[in-house]
């Protein structure tokens, strides 16, 4: 009975300890991915997007650009962007709610996961196996005649592999690897967060830096790596939510 208790409790233990886990790690970690796009079965090169995760504040990194963005979750709901151009040390900050090109964000899941949760609501589970950190789910939806196909990790909200359809344009995103090395991980933001910042609101008064010109002009990335988009440049994170 007592090694009985005792096994009970191990168990018990280590099941706390990977839920533990799943919590503690979700929101800090750094995710790298591969994105590949083939078309009438010719692929175009790979292209790869790292996510970053720190607290309330993510984001994507495109190292063959020497572009980061990054979105801060402020008083629970606004949206503060910010774009980084790693290679001058240099960036554009944004205010909260403030339109970028015409669109304001507005769903941070999308930018933390890289999929928003409406489009996970509006998806068919098709298998689930695993427990705690190691739960997969395949999961399956069409959509305006795009057929979507996702292995999701629930417990550290990560798309394992997305594979996006449209006649025979073939997008598909693969987790290559994840770190939670938090030493890495604060290195990154911080060594960000040091660079020499402009209001995007300051840029049109100052004529005599060309560069911050071509900066605002260059714009976020919208389509391809940053998110989910059809041929059409829609969004897809769910009906009502395109651009």
């Amino acid at each position: 009975m007592r090694k009985f208790i005792i096994a009970t409790l191990a168990l018990v233990s280590s099941i706390s300890q990977a839920t533990s886990l799943c919590d503690s790690t979700s929101d800090a970690l750094s995710a790298h991915y591969s994105v590949t796009v083939s078309k009438h079965g010719h692929e175009t090169p790979t292209t790869e997007l790292t996510l970053w995760r720190q607290n309330n504040t993510v984001a994507h990194q495109y190292s063959q650009t020497n572009i980061s963005e990054m979105w801060t979750l402020v008083r629970g709901s606004h949206i503060k962007p910010v774009r980084f151009f790693d290679e001058h040390k240099r960036g554009i900050e944004y205010q909260p709610g403030e339109s970028i090109h015409g669109r304001v964000e507005k769903d941070f899941s999308y930018r933390y996961q890289l999929i928003s949760d409406t489009l996970l609501s509006e998806m068919t589970l098709v298998k689930e196996e695993g427990a705690a950190c190691s739960k997969k789910q395949t999961m399956k939806h069409t959509l305006n005649g795009v057929e979507l196909a996702l292995v999701w990790l629930p417990e550290q909200k990560l798309i394992e592999s997305f594979t996006v359809t449209q006649g025979e344009e073939i997008r598909h995103w693969s987790l290559e690897e994840v770190s939670f090395d938090k030493q890495a991980i604060s290195a990154f933001f911080a060594t960000r967060n040091a660079y020499q910042l402009t209001d995007y609101a300051d840029i049109g008064d100052d004529h005599t830096d060309p560069f911050l010109t071509n900066m605002v002009n260059m714009g976020f990335i919208e389509a391809g790596a940053s998110g989910f988009y059809d041929t059409e440049g829609r969004a897809l994170e769910g009906h009502g939510h395109g651009h």
